[in-house]
């Protein structure tokens, strides 16, 4: 094809154990020589940059070559893809088809799988294009079975599938899949479980003794690689947890089984796992030495069961996405704290946190504070500031006024910026003129006129959708009506106060931003107020 200037290209590369690939055909090396060739072999390609996801799965788009050279494509870098085949592109049908049949066209780009002989540039380059990716789609899901097929013969003959040995054992150099106990970490382990049982020591001061001893922590310890290589958001850096010794005691392992499937792939196409309920577990008994003896786990079990582990969850909450922290104006988080007691009831604490409480070297010290002191603050606020809206027929003639010059001042800018756009449009319509004249006088070719035509409509319907956006802006600010605006404000607060559980659309007509620091004062401010500034309700216990 004749063209005045070379195709920018960009190499793509990728390559994953996950998928079943192959991994000497379909090495990053063995791909780079075929896309050479295929480059030095077509002289109208230029050969700018490469991108390469080794590791990284072809049943999504998350990976980190991928996105880069998305973001080059955005910059005008490259006008053309090569990869060795559809797969090493993607393996997911829909995805995949989009990117091919939607976003490198709108982008203007050239793609090239040269083992599928697809070439966009060519009337049938995408012939065939959905059976080819709904094969590769059947074949990724074909091999994430097998893959999961062969990992549940294993967990089923008692074999440790984990990737890194429990603490207390390591795995046995001689035995694939066998875990042998490590001397050192096993004597920490029985001294956790006597503590436990024997003392009546709970998890939170079983931690604060081994850290007293400076004994390492287990990632310390085992020397995990995400630890070693980044910093612990503790402040106090990796130390034992009472949440982590409350899941060894209630493992299973340190008696000599191997527990399987306690977590399961939602999909091939998504990474994200799912805890499974304890009767999917698969477990095999005997399967390695134990640390702990049976009657000492069977203690520990029925003390567990009978005062039962706090547990800290995540809930939603109509206030939660206007709270923030006074002290360092972090995002609250709320949770939900159940525990159980001695005699069977369940205790429970609602509260908001700062969320960067506990979180970094430096972090928030801010105290949380109960639910039911936001709420009950919150009301009252909203309480004292509609009892001070009350407007004389003056004083709504004069917002009236006010919210007039304010619609005409916002009206005239957006009328300018309509005018402006305007001329654009007419001088991208004559430029279109121009250049199909120039085809007509074969000044440029066909290929040439398609590609800069495309472009310029583009350009068009871009120009064309900021106009829209602002003619739908002003017919909006015609609409507008801020007596109503007030009287609608005034009827929500006060069904707010009558009601026990608001709506988050309820509050979001009211509130625009809630603070709270480690004194219980809480400051509300309004999206409304009989002035122009913002109203604040200071109130402390």
């Amino acid at each position: 094809m004749l063209r005045i200037n070379n195709y920018k290209v960009a190499k793509y590369m990728r390559l994953s154990r996950d998928d079943g690939d192959d991994r000497e055909s379909e090495s990053i090396e063995n791909q780079r020589d075929i896309l050479d060739s295929y480059i030095k072999e077509h002289k109208e390609l230029e050969d700018i940059e490469e991108y390469v996801d080794d590791g990284y799965t072809g049943t999504n788009f998350n990976r980190p070559g991928f996105k880069k050279m998305l973001k080059d494509i955005e910059d005008g870098k490259i006008d053309c893809i090569i990869t060795k085949d559809l797969s090493r592109f993607g393996r997911d049908h829909i995805d995949t088809g989009y990117y091919l049949e939607r976003y490198l066209p709108t982008n203007n780009i050239r793609y090239i799988a040269i083992g599928d002989n697809v070439d966009t540039i060519k009337s049938d380059g995408l012939q065939f294009l959905t059976f080819k990716l709904s094969f590769n789609d059947y074949y990724a899901q074909d091999i994430s079975n097998k893959i999961k097929s062969v990992k549940n013969r294993k967990i089923e003959k008692g074999e440790f599938q984990g990737g890194i040995a429990p603490y207390g054992y390591k795995k046995d150099p001689e035995i694939k899949n066998h875990l042998v106990v490590d001397e050192y970490a096993s004597e920490i382990v029985k001294e956790i479980f006597d503590m436990y049982v024997n003392k009546g020591m709970s998890a939170i001061k079983i931690a604060d003794k081994l850290n007293e001893r400076n004994i390492e922590a287990p990632c310390l310890y085992m020397k995990i690689p995400v630890c070693m290589k980044r910093e612990s958001r503790n402040p106090k850096g990796y130390i034992w947890r009472s949440d982590q010794i409350a899941m060894m005691l209630k493992n299973e392992v340190y008696i000599g089984n191997v527990v399987g499937r306690k977590f399961q792939k939602i999909s091939h196409k998504v990474e994200k796992v799912r805890s499974t309920k304890r009767e999917e577990y698969v477990i095999v008994k005997n399967m390695h030495e134990p640390i702990i003896d049976e009657l000492i786990w069977k203690k520990a079990q029925d003390k567990l069961n009978k005062r039962g582990i706090t547990k800290t969850m995540h809930y939603t909450h109509p206030l939660k996405e206007y709270l923030y922290c006074a002290e360092c104006d972090g995002k609250a988080t709320y949770r939900v704290r159940k525990r159980k007691r001695k005699n069977g009831n369940i205790w429970e604490q609602r509260t908001f946190i700062c969320s960067n409480k506990n979180t970094r070297k430096n972090g928030c010290t801010c105290k949380p504070i109960e639910e039911t002191i936001i709420i009950e603050k919150v009301k009252k606020a909203i309480k004292e500031e509609i009892e001070q809206i009350r407007y004389t027929e003056d004083e709504i003639m004069k917002i009236y006024k006010r919210a007039e010059e304010k619609v005409k001042t916002k009206t005239n800018i957006l009328k300018a910026k309509e005018s402006e756009i305007q001329q654009k449009l007419k001088e991208n319509e004559q430029a279109m003129q121009e250049v199909y004249q120039d085809k007509i006088q074969k000044l440029i070719t066909a290929d040439d006129f398609s590609i800069i035509y495309q472009k310029m409509q583009k350009d068009k319907n871009n120009l064309l959708f900021q106009i829209h956006q602002i003619e739908t802006e002003m017919l909006e600010l015609e609409k507008e009506d801020i007596g109503k605006k007030y009287i609608e404000m005034i009827k929500i607060a006060k069904s707010i106060l009558n009601l026990e559980k608001p709506s988050i659309e309820q509050y979001s007509k009211l509130i625009k931003k809630i603070k709270f620091d480690s004194d219980k004062n809480v400051i509300v401010e309004f999206t409304f107020g009989k002035t122009n500034k913002q109203e604040e309700y200071k109130v402390a216990i």
